[in-house]
């Protein structure tokens, strides 16, 4: 499985809950970006995590939970089946069905083209969101 483990994050890795507030985009954006910084992941593949783990957290905090009290759960390190890096963004809210996007709406496109692989599982208890990245060689 090389899905981000919550265990094996302590310690090595992100492993935060927040309520989902706006504040709450900033603040685990910039704890990614910190801990990307302290692992030595390449600029290139740093910047495409920070990128889709900024439109997940987005998008958990403006749709799943715009209308009552929810949280976001993020999780970030190296993926149990071998080098590079596993991410889960989940939250407790109510999955929206995508609409017309107008100019904004393509976070999930966006995370499947940036990430090696990804899932989205929607559900009754909110939706979590998995992406992974190889180790890639400067």
């Amino acid at each position: 499985m090389c899905w981000p483990e919550r265990q094996r994050a302590r310690g090595v890795g992100v492993l935060e809950r927040l309520d989902a507030e706006p504040d709450t985009v900033r603040t685990l954006r910039r704890r990614m970006q910190d801990w990307l910084d302290a692992s030595g992941v390449d600029q290139e593949t740093a910047e495409s995590i920070l990128l889709v783990v900024d439109e997940a957290v987005t998008n958990a905090v403006e749709h799943a939970c715009p209308d009552w009290d929810c949280s976001v759960e993020l999780v970030a390190g190296p993926r149990a089946c071998g080098g590079g890096v596993a991410v889960l963004v989940a939250d407790n809210g109510v999955w929206q069905p995508r609409g017309d996007p107008g100019f904004r709406g393509r976070g999930i496109d966006l995370i499947g083209r940036l990430a090696q692989r990804s899932s989205i599982e929607a559900g009754d208890d909110g939706t979590t969101v998995r992406m992974c990245w190889p180790v890639t060689d400067d």
